[in-house]
């Protein structure tokens, strides 16, 4: 769909402009953790889905991961591999792993671009490849309602973006599984938009 193409041509041209910088702390705390959490319960095959330019994806493998990094744009799946890291080109509506391939799932700033009448299409295609009681670390912008294309930046085409509220996108998590940890955290500079992050649990 247009979305879809609009989304790779704009992480394309990122990619190949090398415009990624370093993660916040923020990021990086909430990263940590998690793979602290994958410690403790043995959880050793991790899929990032949006992984971008593999930053992420990195510090998985190099903490011992059998990571795989998953991106809709050709272009950071290149940068992915040109650090030695498996990452594959996909779309979290069609990942191209078979069931269960996974014990665990981390994907951030991503849902930021799926709307909100393809959620359950989205979530049921996470969920499909995780098994059961696996982790979905789910981070995203939100604290509030907004569906549109928002012209800023210097790179085109200009992207789509979804936000919800706080309640709303507690209770669509809660629809697809046991939402064991959610947090917000302040506004950002830009937009004032607020960032959320939940830790789900795939229900067999």
């Amino acid at each position: 769909m247009a979305l879809d193409a609009d989304l790779t041509a704009f992480y394309d041209a990122e990619a190949r402009a090398g415009l990624r910088g370093e993660l916040d702390p923020m990021r990086v705390r909430i990263r940590d953790g998690f793979v602290d959490v994958l410690g403790r319960e043995g959880r050793h095959r991790p899929v990032d889905v949006g992984a971008g330019p593999g930053r992420d994806t990195a510090v998985f493998r190099d903490r011992g991961l059998d990571v795989v990094g998953v991106d809709l744009a050709p272009a950071n799946v290149g940068l992915m591999h040109s650090q030695g890291l498996h990452g594959v080109a996909g779309s979290l509506y069609a990942l191209p792993f078979p069931d269960g391939s996974f014990d665990a799932l981390w994907t951030m700033s991503t849902f930021v671009h799926v709307p909100h009448d393809r959620f359950d299409e989205a979530m049921t295609e996470l969920l499909r490849v995780v098994t059961p009681g696996g982790p979905l670390a789910i981070g995203t912008w939100g604290g509030r309602d907004f569906e549109g294309v928002p012209e800023f930046g210097e790179l085109r085409p200009f992207r789509f973006f979804s936000l919800a509220a706080h309640d709303r996108w507690r209770s669509m998590l809660e629809r697809r599984g046991d939402l064991e940890h959610f947090e917000t955290f302040p506004p950002n500079q830009q937009g004032g938009w607020e960032y959320q992050y939940a830790v789900l649990r795939a229900v067999g």
